[in-house]
């Protein structure tokens, strides 16, 4: 994910009072791969909110990840 597209999902993650996340979670325990931002807990408004932004949400055993192609 493009720096620029970091910032602008985290602008609209930190709006939200009520989310739990992480930021470079290792894929498979290995950092060669990570997932720039993983959801573990959120609200309706803030997945809303990145798939309005053009974000792909996709579920993993980890979490929810957020990327942006």
């Amino acid at each position: 994910m493009k720096p620029e597209h970091l910032a602008e999902a985290i602008s609209i993650i930190s709006n939200s009072n009520s989310i739990k996340v992480s930021f470079n979670v290792p894929v498979n325990d290995n950092y060669s791969h990570t997932y720039a931002i993983l959801i573990h807990e959120s609200n309706a408004s803030v997945v809303n909110q990145l798939v309005k932004a053009g974000f792909s949400l996709s579920m993993n055993p980890k979490g929810l990840s957020v990327d942006k192609f």
